[in-house]
């Protein structure tokens, strides 16, 4: 998604992009990252994610020829490399902090952890991470303990003209429409989004969930919202504009992950006018989160979405747009 809107913005600048991926090498060498990864993990978990990371950005070295007048945007450190073209690279996340589907003990993570530290000072330009409150996880929390990390933050953006957001306060019609959209997987907690369903749903049978993506838990949760004997409408992976046409038909968006960076499905629903129920201590703008939970209790939830009366106000409410991020993205570029 960054780089698409990023790609928009320097687009509407004059620039001419290009972006690379895998797809982009020659075929036979498309896998070797994959393989890499699987055999890493094996010998030396979990440090798989890392060479992975390290062979993705020596093939792409060898392989890609740049101009000197280009902007190389790196959207991963594991992927930057120091150049003469002016550069910059996005933190996201580490993978020392998405690990929820693995089960690596703290030592492992630790070997990790220190080669990810290494990885960002090696670099000679900007690194950037998403937004304050992940650049205060990363400094303060996670690397705790590991040589010091210098980032900027350059919160992302999306195209603001594409979302008209209906009336707020005077007419939410208690409806208790519930909409998710995003991957399938165990760091979103999906699992546990049922239970509070299905507790939801026990004391207003009218209320209703929609759940848009797809990823490796798809086929589990639908066998257990079957067995919760709750209604849920799996819509699978859609289009960007049909995303947001779904967005549109609901009130209320709920997001039940343990981890955040800066979550563009949140951004999005605030400015579809959803209320949106996410955990409180996510790394994301708080601006993003109208009800705040402080943990995964189904109790705590189910009865703060069932006291849900209003939609939120925007009237206030920050700038995310593409001009926003290309503009200050190109202000940290020494050009």
């Amino acid at each position: 998604m960054h780089t698409t809107t990023l790609s928009e913005g320097l687009r509407n600048r004059g620039w001419s992009v290009d972006t690379i991926t895998l797809d982009c090498l020659p075929w036979v060498f498309r896998y070797l990252p994959h393989i890499v990864t699987i055999i890493g993990n094996w010998i030396y978990p979990p440090l798989g994610f890392y060479y992975k990371g390290l062979l993705t950005r020596e093939l792409y070295k060898i392989f890609i020829e740049r101009d000197k007048s280009d902007l190389l945007v790196f959207e991963d450190i594991y992927l930057g490399w120091n150049s003469d073209n002016p550069s910059i690279s996005v933190l996201h996340a580490v993978w020392s902090d998405n690990l929820q589907s693995y089960n690596f003990d703290s030592d492992k993570i630790s070997r990790l952890k220190a080669k990810e530290v290494k990885l960002i000072n090696r670099l000679d330009h900007h690194v950037i991470t998403v937004s304050d409150p992940y650049k205060r996880f990363l400094e303060d929390i996670h690397f705790r303990g590991f040589e010091s990390i210098d980032l900027d933050v350059v919160e992302l953006g999306v195209n603001t003209d594409d979302f008209t957001p209906r009336g707020h306060k005077d007419d939410f019609d208690h409806n208790r429409s519930l909409i998710y959209c995003g991957a399938l997987e165990a760091r979103k907690n999906i699992y546990f989004m049922l239970d509070v369903f299905s507790r939801i749903a026990a004391v207003d049978p009218l209320a209703t969930l929609t759940i848009v993506g797809d990823g490796p838990d798809r086929d589990g949760l639908e066998k257990y919202a079957a067995q919760c004997k709750i209604s849920v409408d799996f819509l699978g992976r859609l289009p960007h504009e049909k995303v947001l046409l779904e967005l549109a038909k609901h009130d209320i968006y709920i997001h039940t992950a343990s981890k955040e960076s800066f979550s563009f499905a949140l951004l999005e629903a605030k400015l579809s006018g959803l209320t949106t129920c996410a955990l409180s201590s996510l790394e994301v703008p708080q601006e993003f989160i109208d009800v705040g939970l402080e943990d995964f209790d189904v109790e705590e939830w189910s009865a703060k979405i069932l006291a849900i009366d209003a939609r939120p106000d925007l009237k206030d409410f920050p700038d995310y747009s593409i001009d926003r991020l290309t503009e200050h993205t190109l202000s940290l570029v020494s050009m």
